[in-house]
This record gives C-alpha cells, sequence and structure tokens, in this order.
C-alpha cells in the first residue's frame, strides 16, 4: 500500500471518536489525489463523492449572503443520507466558486464534527497554511489549517 494511502488510513483510526474527524489530502491538480480517493474507496468500502453534489438548487436558491450559513446544514444533510462510516470528498474546486460565497475550509471544519471526512484539498500547504490558487488571479488564498490533519502528496 502507498504510504499516503496508508497514512489516510491511520489518520482515519486517530481521528475516530474525536470531535473533528477531518483529515485534507493536499496535492496541485495533477498530482493524484483522485485517483487515491478512488482506490481508498474502493479498497476499503469508503463513499466518494464528488463535491458537485454538494451544490444543490436548494443551495444555489439562497441569496448569497445566506449561503455561508445555510451551506453546512444542506450538505450535511446529504452527507447524512449517505450513512457511509467515511466520506472522500473530491473537486473541491467547486466550493471555491466565488459565486457560492463559501469559505470552503470552515464548511468542511463543520461538516467533519459529524461526518469522518477525507477531503482533497486542490492547492498546497506551506508554513501551516493551505492555498488555493483561482483560475485568473494571481495570488492564492490563505486558510490557516491549525487542527487540521494534512497528508501531502505529489
Amino acid at each position: 500500500m502507498p504510504l499516503a494511502v496508508q497514512m489516510i488510513v491511520d489518520y482515519v483510526q486517530e481521528v475516530e471518536g474525536a470531535p473533528d474527524r477531518l483529515v485534507l489530502v493536499v496535492g496541485k491538480p495533477g498530482s493524484g489525489k483522485s485517483k487515491m480517493m478512488r482506490e481508498l474507496a474502493t479498497n476499503r468500502g469508503w463513499r466518494y463523492i464528488n463535491c458537485r453534489e454538494l451544490v444543490t438548487d436548494e443551495l444555489l436558491e439562497l441569496v448569497p449572503k445566506a449561503r455561508p450559513q445555510e451551506a453546512p446544514q444542506i450538505m450535511g444533510g446529504i452527507l447524512t443520507r449517505l450513512q457511509a462510516e467515511v466520506i472522500l470528498l473530491d473537486n473541491l474546486q467547486v466550493l471555491f466558486t466565488p459565486m457560492l460565497n463559501l469559505d470552503p475550509l470552515a464548511i468542511l471544519k463543520q461538516l467533519g464534527r459529524k461526518h469522518t471526512l477525507i477531503a482533497a484539498w486542490p492547492g498546497a500547504y506551506e508554513d501551516g497554511s493551505l492555498t488555493y490558487l483561482e483560475l485568473g488571479q494571481s495570488e492564492p488564498h490563505r486558510y490557516p489549517a491549525d487542527e487540521v490533519k494534512v497528508i501531502e502528496i505529489g
């Protein structure tokens, strides 16, 4: 088993029963995050979800100002209905869409209080911060990654 995959399995066991059950797999596009996530879904029986499935009509019909408050409840309901032990979230970049007006890391942390999540962060981890560079932007968004389990790949 590749080292990163084993680290993810170990972290899932480590966070089991913890108040926050979020593990981020961090790597730039093309680093193999999605392949690893699908492999974990197949080999461990964990549930693989494309984050596009979390952006529902119910969320989009809200005024942008209300989305940050309502998104965790709407997305959490979707995850709860999966009845999965561990949920693998891929294609997180959809959560960064400016039109959604969301803080992706804050939402993942909230969801990780109720569900064990492995999320593929499309960016980098530098000096204790997660970064994400939007297409067409010159400066990346920075998110403090304190108290978040991070596994870097690629």
